[in-house]
């Protein structure tokens, strides 16, 4: 039966197959949020795999030869689909509520889908219409997925230590996303451009940020944000360096902004 519906799943729409795609994650989230809390953690790894395959048949690349490409093309769908997960978990259990998060992730799913085809096309022809709007659309969801993913960490009330190492993971994939994101408009696709300088350095600044709020009577909220605020700076800095465009009027606009940050963080605080 498979074997007769592959040449239909072949020769499907392409907006189709991302409504398709999209329409199962949605379905497999709210299957994941009404599961028992002991079996939740099981439910996640499920729904990381789910997501995966349905992004990698919605966008035609399940065959593939790239898994460069493969695995950026989904890492942000998956990091958002683990930070709203695990934000929704902590929630107390409401079928309906339930029903509103899964059809908001499933359009958030399907939104991705467009960028992820946009960005695909980029890496062949570099000079693509709808390239810079797609990839605004991909930050604002890479803010949203850094959020819920510092909010749920944060809820766990871990150690400082752990805070600093698991910031570090998540801003270490963040980031190598935005650079590939950035990157493969560059004729060369980036490869002149030193990695680890986008990547692990700005992951290790935010490590030690997430440290420093481990002690910072800011509450998970507010942390939180504080760490997407600097997301955003480091990110607009990157864009901007990657695409040899950080002329002084850049920087000093995402100055203002970390400023704004630092005054937040020290005049909302409250102590003792």
């Amino acid at each position: 039966m498979w074997l007769m519906c592959l040449p239909v799943l072949i020769t499907m729409n392409k907006r189709f197959k991302y409504f398709i795609s999209s329409l199962f994650s949605a379905i497999g989230f709210f299957l994941f949020i009404s599961l028992p809390y002991e079996s939740r953690y099981f439910g996640l790894m499920a729904g990381v795999v789910l997501v995966t395959f349905c992004f990698w048949f919605g966008l035609g690349i399940v065959f593939e030869e790239n898994m460069w490409t493969r695995l950026m093309s989904v890492l942000l769908p998956v990091i958002f689909f683990i930070g709203f997960g695990l934000f929704g978990a902590f929630l107390p259990y409401d079928w309906l509520t339930t029903l509103l998060m899964s059809l908001f992730f499933g359009v958030v799913l399907y939104t991705l889908f467009l960028v992820e085809n946009v960005f695909l096309v980029a890496i062949g022809f570099k000079t693509v219409p709808l390239y810079r709007a797609a990839y605004t659309v991909s930050l604002i969801v890479l803010l949203l997925s850094s959020f819920f993913m510092f909010d749920s960490l944060f809820s766990f009330r871990l150690t400082f230590y752990w805070n600093g190492l698991w910031v570090f993971v998540i801003s270490w994939l963040l980031f190598m996303y935005q650079f590939w994101a950035i990157s493969i408009e560059l004729p060369d696709d980036g490869k002149n451009k030193n990695r680890s300088a986008y990547v692990v350095l700005p992951a290790v600044m935010m490590s030690q940020l997430a440290m420093v709020l481990s002690f910072w009577p800011t509450g998970i909220f507010k942390g939180s944000v504080y760490l997407v605020a600097v997301i955003y700076i480091m990110s607009g800095l990157i864009q901007a360096d990657i695409r040899d465009r950080l002329f002084r009027r850049t920087y000093l606009a995402h100055a203002w902004v970390a400023v704004g940050v630092v005054l937040a963080m020290l005049l909302i605080t409250k102590w003792g």
